[in-house]
């Protein structure tokens, strides 16, 4: 079987478009980058392109035009460098059983589950403790 590519989690998405962060941006952006030069290929969850619209929308101090946010969704779903992974009900089963084992937040599990599904097993994101899950490797690009 074909190693899959590394999903790119919600935070990284945002850190993208805060200033607020400029070390963290200019990561995030470099990271990105090579997907879109093509030197890379990642994956993006479905819930992971509606949480960014959510966060840098409604969460965050200074929000971003929506017609910004529509854009860069855009173009992750038409660009080849993206590997685009949805979920079902069957997934959620799944992340309901992942929850429960692991005591993590119900859309870690399911961003996890979906993950799994799709044969991924490696996540560029900060949040660490998607770690608590085995088979999963979280890799902090914020890290030296």
């Amino acid at each position: 079987m074909t190693a899959q590519p590394a999903l790119v989690d919600t935070n990284i998405f945002g850190y993208v478009f805060d200033t607020g962060e400029p070390e963290k941006q200019k990561i995030a952006k470099e990271l990105l980058s090579r997907c879109w030069r093509g030197e890379t290929q990642y994956a993006v969850s479905v819930q992971n392109l509606a949480e960014f619209a959510v966060i840098v929308t409604e969460k965050v101090a200074n929000p971003l035009p929506y017609v910004t946010v529509q854009e860069f969704i855009k173009n992750i779903g038409t660009f080849n460098g993206w590997k685009k992974v949805g979920y079902s009900s069957k997934t959620i089963e799944q992340a309901v059983q992942i929850r429960s084992v692991h005591a993590i937040h119900f859309w870690d599990a399911l961003l996890i589950a979906t993950m799994l599904e799709h044969g991924i097993t490696s996540v560029y994101s900060e949040d660490h403790h998607l770690a608590k899950v085995p088979l999963v490797t979280v890799i902090n690009p914020f890290k030296d």
